[in-house]
């Protein structure tokens, strides 16, 4: 397939997407899941916001938690990091830890969700915290370690005890 038929199939996947019809959507989401190309995450995220349907939410939340392909993680938090995103950053967050890429370059985005969050969000992002501090230098371990100290007496109290468990955690690499 060429360039300009890749680019039309990509606008004929959004336009299903944004059809409202669920059966296209969830046809297109199954096309996607083999076919896919990191470029439709933005959309995703898109119909995310505004999509009501149970069903076509699990599918959606499902297709992130499947993500193989290294260039999604890039795409998947810097969408955490989007205040546009808010409603659906605990979606996203967990699709982070469960679709098993690599999240060392982003550790920073789940600090902040860490210590800003719900609770719900904030223990999210400590799983994702978890499972990459491992990817980070000493160096860059005791930047986190200390930049979540010093956030901590601004934490809510809910989260305090997450927080801590997470320095414990970073310290003891």
């Amino acid at each position: 397939m060429d360039q300009r038929e890749n680019q039309k199939k990509l606008q004929g996947q959004i336009q299903s997407l944004h059809s409202g019809n669920k059966s296209a959507i969830l046809n297109t989401l199954k096309e996607l899941r083999s076919l896919g190309k990191v470029a439709i995450l933005p959309d995703l995220f898109q119909v995310m916001l505004v999509q009501e349907d149970a069903q076509i939410l699990g599918e959606l939340a499902s297709f992130l938690n499947d993500l193989k392909d290294p260039e999604a993680a890039e795409i998947l938090a810097m969408a955490v990091a989007n205040p546009e995103y808010k409603s659906i950053q605990t979606t996203l967050t967990a699709a982070c830890w469960q679709n098993g890429l690599s999240y060392g370059k982003h550790l920073d985005i789940f600090a902040e969700v860490l210590v800003s969050a719900d609770y719900e969000t904030a223990l999210e992002a400590y799983t994702v915290l978890e499972e990459a501090i491992g990817e980070v230098d000493t160096p860059g371990r005791q930047k986190l370690s200390d930049q979540l100290k010093s956030r901590l007496t601004k934490v809510d109290e809910e989260l305090k005890p997450l927080v801590v468990a997470m320095v414990n955690t970073i310290d003891s690499y």
